[in-house]
């Protein structure tokens, strides 16, 4: 191998904002700050970089940067390259970005990644780019109309070009995170998950077609399970169409976009079949899910030696944090309210229609759900009718895709009591939107926040390895708590 250059400099141009199609997704925003699997899209460029090229990295997003880099320019010495990325440029093989900046120092000509409009541009000798600086200035290199037929061509990356709705949801598409005990390969046209969890693999995939005929035009069809010896796995067809928490996290929603969304979303919950049972199974089947299970988790959470030492930690700060004080609450409260938990019926249930499981198409009102909790039987479909509604409560009211992708704060009130503070953006225009339609679809609401705290609490344990995901989750639960309560006295 030659012997390298001086260190090239890296620029990121992250000047432009989202726009188009990829606007209605994730609102006005540039795109190093779209939220891609629990962080922003700049904080994964970065950890696809080598540690030596870190320091050479300048971000564009202002005029004062691009006067550093104007000043950088002109000052770097003679035998100094640069390389120019595109802010909205998608890496799905980040390793690949990894081998080609290692490269970079012993790169002998420029060179981009297309054409036309590159999302990638190396400039062997960097002071081109300041001869080129009044079009710089004005407008992205990635937008620029000429043709860089001087440059060679390189293949070994193929970013993606986020401002297109298409590579932004080829990108995006496979976004929700998977359990540790999960694996998710995904290709142009199958999901395959697998998973050493084989029962779990099984149930999901049964799912579907034990369901009645009516509910699978909203759910994904699973196909080709394969039991591998320690190992089960199955396909899925693979849809193009961002999450909903994706939307909800980044602001997308405007009121009219959002009310045809909770529609449609509880209109697939009123539509899912009945079947009768007495009041007694009913309220048996409500407080093992709400409170017998809650109970389990609290035990599992302080059996935990994490779990003490944030319980600890959290109590020291604000007492009434405190997971047994906590639990002890939202008893009381299950009791004075358990009658409000009590149907007639039960219904066939998804299991877990969060916001990050519900695909959803604003501009053709298409909406699929995904990873249904799962039945091997057609008994093991039915469950309380709240459930599910609790759950997707939990992502429109509780802000759980918030905590879930990191966008909030802890911090301490004047008073040395710990408070938690949401990233919102319109939210507080929408969230009424939510509580409105749900009354109008025969609901309490009261009943419906009492079954989300239940479910803040019983995701402790689930959440361990993030610690200040759980303080969140219970610094949530008891602003419920206090909500129900305050509710309850007017």
């Amino acid at each position: 191998m030659s012997e390298p250059y001086a260190k090239p400099l890296l620029v990121l141009d992250d000047r432009e904002f989202a726009f188009g199609e990829v606007r209605s997704l994730v609102g006005l925003r540039r795109f190093g700050e779209i939220v891609f699997k629990r962080r922003p899209l700049i904080e994964h460029f970065q950890a696809a970089l080598p540690a030596w090229s870190r320091s050479q990295l300048i971000r564009l997003q202002s005029d004062d940067d691009l006067l550093a880099l104007r000043s950088k320019l002109e000052t770097c010495c003679e035998d100094t390259s640069v390389c120019v990325i595109a802010g909205r440029a998608g890496f799905a093989r980040p390793e690949r970005l990894t081998q080609l900046i290692e490269r970079l120092p012993y790169a002998e000509e420029d060179f981009t990644d297309t054409l036309y409009k590159p999302m990638l541009v190396f400039l062997r000798n960097a002071h081109k780019l300041v001869d080129q600086w009044s079009a710089f200035m004005a407008a992205p290199l990635h937008t620029w109309e000429k043709a860089w037929q001087g440059s060679q061509r390189i293949q070994s990356v193929e970013p993606l070009d986020l401002g297109k709705i298409r590579d932004f949801l080829s990108y995006t598409s496979g976004s929700t995170a998977t359990r540790h005990f999960n694996e998710m390969q995904i290709d142009a046209y199958y999901y395959t998950k697998q998973s050493s969890d084989k029962t779990k693999m099984l149930a999901e995939y049964s799912f579907y077609g034990l369901v009645p005929e009516s509910m699978r035009p909203w759910l994904i069809q699973p196909f080709d399970f394969s039991d591998n010896g320690d190992r089960a796995s199955y396909k899925m067809l693979r849809y193009y169409l961002a999450d909903t928490a994706l939307q909800w996290v980044h602001g997308a929603f405007e009121a009219g976009t959002f009310t045809s969304f909770v529609d449609r979303l509880l209109f697939f919950l009123a539509e899912r079949s009945r079947q009768a049972c007495t009041k007694e199974q009913s309220a048996a089947m409500a407080r093992d899910l709400f409170v017998n299970k809650l109970e389990k988790r609290v035990e599992q959470f302080l059996a935990m030696e994490e779990g003490q030492h944030i319980n600890r930690l959290a109590a020291s700060a604000t007492p009434e944090l405190d997971i047994s004080y906590l639990l002890e609450r939202f008893l009381k409260l299950y009791k004075r309210f358990e009658k409000g938990f009590i149907f007639d019926h039960r219904v066939v249930g998804h299991g877990d229609p969060c916001f990050s499981n519900v695909l959803y198409d604003q501009q053709r009102y298409l909406l699929k759900l995904i990873d249904p909790k799962g039945a091997l039987t057609e008994d093991g479909l039915w469950t309380h009718p709240l459930y599910d509604l609790c759950k997707v409560s939990h992502s429109a009211l509780g802000d759980y895709d918030f905590i879930n992708n990191g966008l909030y704060n802890i911090g301490f009130t004047d008073s040395n009591e710990l408070f938690l503070h949401f990233k919102h953006s319109n939210h507080s225009v929408l969230k009424p939107i939510f509580i409105q339609r749900v009354k109008a679809a025969g609901h309490d609401v009261r009943i419906m926040r009492l079954g989300e705290a239940s479910l803040f609490l019983s995701m402790l344990p689930l959440h361990i390895d993030y610690p200040n995901k759980v303080i969140a989750f219970l610094l949530n639960a008891r602003q419920i708590l206090d909500e129900v309560e305050s509710e309850s006295r007017v």
